[in-house]
């Protein structure tokens, strides 16, 4: 190769790279044309965490203006967890995609603007790569998620009143039938309206225990001690009622066959469990065994010989078609005491 054709030659190598560089320069500004047109949040960093570029939607999700190349690990002024505790940058998402090299999704955190305002937000970073596999850096996507928060506001804000007005018109019923209970005057009468005084109170103390929930669960322990409120003003000094155990999360549909279960385990441990005795002990709970739930009821009376219900209204009878009405079944057994314990699989009722 004569001195003529090396230098051709090494000139179109130049040339080549040279548009080589070209292109990756017009491939990074159309990605980044790209990334500015997203309506998301979208900022790069290095390998360090150093942010290094930040559409507009980043910049206006934060409230300011990144600087680049000296701001560490997120565009944001501060960063907050869902329950309101400060996120250090360095353990912010980002952070962790960089430090584990490893991609994450849908992470929730709170981003502080300057100007004190806050904006809920889910986070997607994912660790960028060079062509030999080794981490050069990440990206971020930052979906703004207000709307979203404010909507699931507005629903728990009128669940809420919804629950609270079904709870005060059972209370108002629950007055009334008490009225007509005092004003009854023959004794089958009495009993038939104090059965019916405890059993909305039970609904009442059920939807009350609704009141603070989730749209679609409960927790066990509050709802059983509503429940057990209710028993214990009812029956005075005649039932000394203690909550034994209460765990787990049941779903809505569960709280009023619960609640009237429960009510009505309560009133045949009273009638059978004290006996010719002043005042018996109660003890009640509720937990998740496999993938059932139990409802106990012990009592320390003398026990009682069970025998299938005639009657579906009242007192076991009711028990055992609430039960069923819960995909369950009534269990009875009598020994130094009794413990009626319904079985119930799932979170959801029956049919």
């Amino acid at each position: 190769m004569n001195r003529l054709t090396f230098a051709e030659s090494a000139g179109a190598a130049d040339a080549q790279r040279a548009l080589e560089h070209l292109a990756a320069l017009e491939n990074e500004h159309n990605f980044r044309q790209l990334l500015e047109a997203l309506p998301a949040a979208i900022f790069t960093t290095d390998a360090e965490g150093r942010i290094t570029f930040y559409n507009r939607a980043a910049a206006e999700l934060a409230g300011r203006e990144p600087v680049l190349g000296v701001d560490n690990w997120c565009v944001t002024w501060r960063l907050y967890r869902p329950d309101g505790t400060l996120l250090p940058h360095d353990e912010c998402p980002m952070a962790i995609t960089l430090k584990e090299d490893r991609a994450l999704a849908g992470i929730e955190a709170i981003a502080e603007r300057p100007d004190g305002t806050r904006v809920p937000f889910l986070a997607y970073p994912s660790p960028i790569h060079d062509a030999s596999g080794k981490l050069i850096g990440a990206i971020k996507m930052m979906i703004d998620i207000s709307e979203r928060k404010e909507a699931e506001n507005k629903v728990r804000s009128l669940m809420g009143e919804l629950n609270h007005r079904v709870k005060n018109n059972m209370q108002m019923l629950q007055s009334l039938l008490g009225a007509a209970e005092r004003e009854a005057t023959s004794k089958e009468a009495r009993e038939a309206l104090a059965d019916a005084v405890r059993r909305v109170g039970a609904m009442a103390a059920a939807q009350q225990g609704l009141y603070s929930a989730s749209t679609t669960e409960f927790e066990a322990a509050p709802f059983l001690e509503s429940v057990c409120r209710n028993a214990r003003q009812a029956f005075g000094v005649r039932a000394d009622i203690q909550i034994s155990e209460a765990s787990g999360r049941l779903h809505n549909d569960a709280a009023i066959p619960a609640a009237l279960i429960l009510n009505e385990l309560i009133t045949n441990a009273v009638k059978h469990g004290k006996s010719e005795r002043s005042r018996v002990t109660i003890s009640v709970a509720l937990s998740q065994v496999g993938r059932e739930w139990e409802l106990r009821v012990n009592d320390d009376g003398p026990g009682f010989h069970y025998q299938a219900p005639r009657r579906r209204a009242s007192g076991l009878g009711l028990v055992s078609g609430l039960a069923r009405q819960l995909g369950g079944r009534l269990e009875v057994v009598s020994a130094g005491g009794a413990q009626c314990t319904v079985r119930f699989g799932g979170t959801r009722t029956a049919g």
